[in-house]
């Protein structure tokens, strides 16, 4: 694995951190982050959520703001459309909530993934609109390049408010309203990155100002802060940079989990192993709430944790959260034996050659090919393709990319083989004509080829942040490095590297001899302790001075808190 190191500044990193009372360390990240800016830089480390930019200066907001007002007013019957992934249910969630306290039963629906497919599916759309048709519908995470969808649904006379994140084939707005940062191209603003349920918190932020304006009583009974653990549950799980606005709703939403007044929350929460009024980390959302809330949608129907999220008895909720548990157990088993075919033919085959993986199985479920995707992605260190099950002539797949490689791009030149296909730069969904995986295999791989040369690196690589002594790691460096969280998309934790460090203890295998711990001397500071996960096939060596990569942190555990360095990597130091 390759080692290098960040290049900064080192004057300006001092007089950085002098400025914001941190240390130089702590002012070094922070302008490697890109905030030479001393404004900026101080809100970066002290975000408040009075930093948050004006609703209405999102594109076509102020428009849906009043048309919901009207249906408001009107008392007409509006149906909310969500997607069936974190980001929609916590989306259709907050939005229907928001709709309630406004004297609005609105109906809510989210597709069946494995019947209905992605989005405003013309089988979606029909058991939508089976038990009446709304005077509005408002489409959330989808609806973008739905062309035919939105022309059936105005030719029904509905009327209809898409707001979405995802990038556009063609813009198009034909008598609808589209709220989508991406589709207006405005590149320069602090919300440009906000997934769906970031949109909706600045449109419901909206509605209560304009509601406000008009002294309705029921404005001022809304604390909007109390949405915003939906807003990091959708943000944390979706994977959009945690800068700017993103990372502010983050921020101050996973703090605001831990005390989480939803009781739909709370007991997935419980359902997931944690403790009430433990701390809630952006891993935590990654890997318990998050998997829990898309399992459903991926295997079964997406109306299970919408109906939980916007539930308040404890018991069916805590039920629910039980299922998804079950559910998402019945994935982690089709998971593992996909994940292991996947690997076997990109052996068998060497599909490592080409840049992009692409591979296929009709036998593989539809719900999980993104998920082994990203898993092979990490596993190779390239983009991936995963192909599943055929559906009325069309493979279905999906995506992951790395760092420098748009996805979406290089699928826009594979031409007429593919049936619908879009996403972000870093993870796709994709049709492709039933027995075009070969031909599709060559298209991609020239693209990528042709757009970014034919001798791509994709030897792994790490990004050392800063190399530190021994004695810099403290306590209260632990400390400024909380200021810096959560960590996530657009804001990595940073990785040290530690020089000429000598073991004089083994390490302590542990787990299937896949991790060990062992302590890091730290001279006359003493040691800290140390762990590497999935790391037992190669152990450092103990009297031998060898160079680690670390990430520094507090562990949090049982209610106690103790330092903490997660290994990256070593090598032997170099002379």
């Amino acid at each position: 694995m390759k080692w290098s190191e960040v290049e900064f500044d080192k004057k300006l990193a001092e007089d950085l951190g002098a400025y914001l009372g941190v240390s130089p360390i702590l002012g070094a990240l922070i302008l490697q982050r890109g905030y030479s800016d001393l404004l900026r830089a101080k809100m970066y480390m002290r975000p408040k959520l009075a930093d948050l930019d004006d609703p209405f200066r999102v594109k076509n907001l102020r428009t849906a703001v009043l048309r919901i007002i009207e249906a408001i007013e009107k008392n007409e019957n509006i149906l909310v459309f969500g997607d069936y992934d974190v980001d929609g249910i916590t989306s259709t969630t907050l939005l229907v909530c928001i709709l309630r306290h406004f004297g609005i039963s609105p109906s809510y629906f989210v597709p069946r993934r494995m019947e209905e497919g992605y989005g405003l599916s013309e089988a979606a759309l029909e058991r939508a609109l089976s038990n009446g048709k709304p005077n509005l519908m408002i489409a959330l995470d989808c609806g973008t390049n739905a062309v035919e969808a939105v022309k059936y649904i105005r030719e029904r006379g509905i009327d209809l408010i898409v707001v979405d994140h995802h990038q556009a084939k063609d813009v198009f707005v034909d008598d609808h309203i589209l709220i989508n940062p991406h589709v207006h191209n405005i590149s320069a603003t602090p919300w440009r990155q906000l997934c769906t349920v970031g949109l909706v918190f600045k449109l419901a932020h909206g509605l209560i100002k304009e509601m406000r304006l008009r002294n309705d009583p029921r404005s001022w009974d809304i604390n909007l802060k109390d949405y915003l653990d939906l807003v990091s549950l959708g943000t944390v799980a979706d994977l959009v940079p945690l800068v700017d606005e993103n990372r502010i709703m983050a921020r101050y939403g996973i703090k605001r989990l831990k005390s989480t007044r939803r009781t739909g929350i709370q007991a997935l929460i419980q359902a997931s192993g944690i403790a009430l009024g433990e701390d809630i980390t952006p891993i935590d959302i990654s890997f318990k709430l998050g998997p829990r809330i898309n399992a459903s949608g991926r295997l079964a129907d997406a109306s299970l944790p919408l109906d939980m999220l916007l539930g308040d008895d404890f018991t069916t909720c805590y039920r629910a959260a039980c299922e998804l548990n079950d559910i998402n157990k019945e994935r982690q088993e089709i998971e593992r034996g996909v994940l292991e075919d996947a690997i076997k033919q990109v052996e068998a085959e060497h599909l490592d050659d080409y840049p992009c993986i692409v591979v296929y199985d009709s036998s593989w479920h539809p719900g999980v090919v993104g998920i082994i995707a990203g898993k092979l992605s990490r596993e190779y260190h390239k983009p991936v393709i995963v192909f599943g099950e055929v559906d009325e002539g069309y493979t279905k797949g999906s995506g992951r990319s790395v760092q420098g490689i748009d996805l979406v791009e290089c699928l826009g030149n594979c031409g007429e083989i593919l049936g619908s296909w879009g996403g972000h730069p870093m993870a796709v969904g994709v049709s492709v004509k039933d027995g075009f995986i070969p031909e599709f295999r060559k298209r991609i791989n020239d693209t990528i080829h042709a757009k970014y040369g034919t001798d791509i690196d994709f030897t792994p690589s790490i990004s050392i942040n800063l190399t530190l002594d021994a004695s810099d790691v403290c306590l209260e460096l632990l400390d400024e490095l909380e200021l810096m969280h959560p960590y996530g998309e657009g804001n990595r934790e940073p990785i040290f590297a530690l020089k000429n460090i000598v073991l004089n203890k083994p390490v302590e295998v542990f787990g299937a001899a896949q991790n060990y711990r062992f302590q890091i001397p730290l001279g006359d500071s003493g040691w800290i302790s140390a762990v590497a996960w999935k790391g037992g096939d190669r152990l450092p060596p103990v009297n031998k001075p060898i160079d680690l990569a670390v990430k520094l942190g507090w562990n949090r555990w049982n209610k106690r808190k103790t330092p903490q360095a997660t290994l990256i990597d070593w090598r032997e130091s170099q002379v």
